[in-house]
């Protein structure tokens, strides 16, 4: 006779109904509520969705439009307006000017 293991219970482990439920809500973003509505720290969420392969949709790709422009107004506008003109973090302005070996003017 073998004795049946308990499963660990604790942050790191996870039922089936909640892997369900983050393979279907994951792939929609923001990582925080998903959090949230598992009851789940923030890291230990996107870890476990890094451990079954999971990405969000929600990429917002730059358009050829948008880094014309961009390329345009970079050096003269400051990162804040650029970020409320593009709809993007202020970290996504720099890291595609950067791409793009962009420079500020003097």
């Amino acid at each position: 006779m073998t004795k049946k293991k308990k499963r660990p219970f604790g942050p790191w482990s996870w039922t089936a109904e909640e892997i369900k439920l983050l393979k279907k809500i994951y792939p929609l973003g923001n990582t925080q509520k998903v959090a949230e509505r598992l009851g789940r720290p923030l890291t230990t969420v996107r870890q476990k969705a890094y451990d079954l392969g999971l990405k969000t949709k929600t990429y917002n790709f730059w358009t050829d439009e948008q880094i014309q422009l961009l390329k345009k107004i970079y050096p003269t506008s400051s990162i804040k307006s650029l970020s409320k003109q593009f709809k993007r973090s202020p970290g996504s302005i720099r890291i595609k000017a950067c791409q793009l070996n962009l420079k500020k003017g003097k």
